[in-house]
């Protein structure tokens, strides 16, 4: 009988869960017969729903949808990246949204006037409780999933995100040929690199008072922000500084490697982050990085990596990241091996361990209902 692997995420693209599970389902294509199924793509003839309509109707009628397919048999496993839908296995990869959205507001309750905010947690519930096991990305995550849903912490475990190893490398090119190649500023004195998806979260308003402070501190320095968000927010900041020549939006691009390679630091002081990606990816390629203990990925970072930084908000903590950027020196070979543990496909091993060990339970389950 043929093992089937449905792999479950709404949304399709570029964004680090997205990501993740397109990755799962190419790597498992050779072992399983897999199933990607995202909103508007088309499954047993029908399109998917929940690609449009206002975000929490999205949500609803995509988990209600797949929680109703005839995929939940023996001799399938349903891996999940989403809230909601009943699975097998639940990458809890976006963490908990209660606390998160804490996170985000603090004391204000203005987030709980949106109805997605009642609806998360609930959608997020049925996919802790009915899976078998639920995969973390970090600690981080791990002990904010035990702090909310302590009574399953038994079916928890930890991998850690992986980097494609081809694709995220040193580079045989030094790094004024790659700004060449790339059209980056060749007088800079400092390229600094924002990578990711939802700007404001990632800190992009943080990365530009650090270029502000290199230029006070008489350092040309640049922001080269690439990835998908929404900028307006720092336009007010970016004018008031004087700074519109040396923040530079490249937009969604498919060489974020050579961006690594090109850069002298990654910056990345987000909010909350599960795992990064961008870090990883970023060390990989021998690139330092800044970031916050709200990141995840923080806890691969080696001291000679870059900067982990403890509250953002602090009134120093800006100026701090300016004069590590200016003062610092980095070995990118060293950075690179410090993360050869995490390639993708020692990721892929351990998933694949996880979804063997459902299917082997689902069959003895199986061959103890026939006697």
């Amino acid at each position: 009988m043929k093992q089937l692997l449905y792999i479950i995420r709404r949304n399709s693209g570029q964004g680090g869960a997205e990501r993740v599970a397109e990755r799962l389902a190419a790597s498992f294509s050779d072992q399983f017969e897999v199933y990607r199924l995202w909103a508007g793509n088309q499954f047993n003839g029908q399109k998917i729903p929940g690609f449009s309509g206002i975000l929490w109707w999205r949500h609803w009628r995509y988990a209600h949808y797949i929680n109703r397919l005839a995929i939940y048999k023996q001799n399938s496993v349903v891996y999940s990246l989403e809230k909601g839908p009943t699975c097998d296995i639940y990458r809890a990869g976006d963490g908990v949204h209660r606390i998160n959205m804490l996170g985000k507001y603090g004391s204000s309750k203005a987030w709980m006037v949106n109805p997605v905010h009642w609806l998360m947690p609930k959608l997020e519930r049925n996919s802790f409780e009915s899976a078998r096991y639920i995969i973390a990305n970090s600690e981080l995550v791990r002990s904010q999933v035990v702090s909310a849903y302590p009574h399953v912490e038994h079916k928890m475990v930890t991998i850690y995100n992986g980097f494609d190893e081809q694709t995220f490398k040193l580079s045989q090119i030094d790094k004024l040929t790659l700004r060449k190649q790339l059209e980056l500023p060749l007088d800079a004195d400092k390229i600094l690199l924002l990578s990711g998806s939802g700007f404001e979260r990632k800190g992009l308003h943080h990365a530009i008072g650090i270029v502000k402070n290199l230029h006070e501190r008489g350092c040309k320095a640049y922001l080269v922000v690439v990835g998908k968000g929404d900028s307006s927010y720092v336009k007010k900041l970016i004018n008031q500084t004087g700074l519109i020549e040396f923040i530079l939006f490249k937009g969604l691009i498919n060489n974020v490697a050579q961006y690594y390679q090109a850069s002298d630091m990654l910056v990345l002081l987000t909010r909350h982050d599960p795992f990064a990606n961008a870090c990883l990816e970023a060390w990989a390629c021998g690139c330092p990085v800044i970031t916050t203990r709200d990141n995840g990925a923080s806890e691969v970072m080696k001291p000679f990596s870059g900067l982990l930084v403890d509250d953002i908000l602090h009134k120093k903590a800006i100026g701090q990241c300016a004069e590590y950027i200016m003062q610092q020196a980095f070995e990118a070979p060293k950075i690179a091996a410090s993360v050869e543990f995490l390639t993708a496909d020692k990721e892929k091993a351990a998933h694949l361990e996880i979804v063997n060990k459902v299917f082997t339970e689902k069959s003895a389950e199986g061959h103890k209902a026939r006697f």
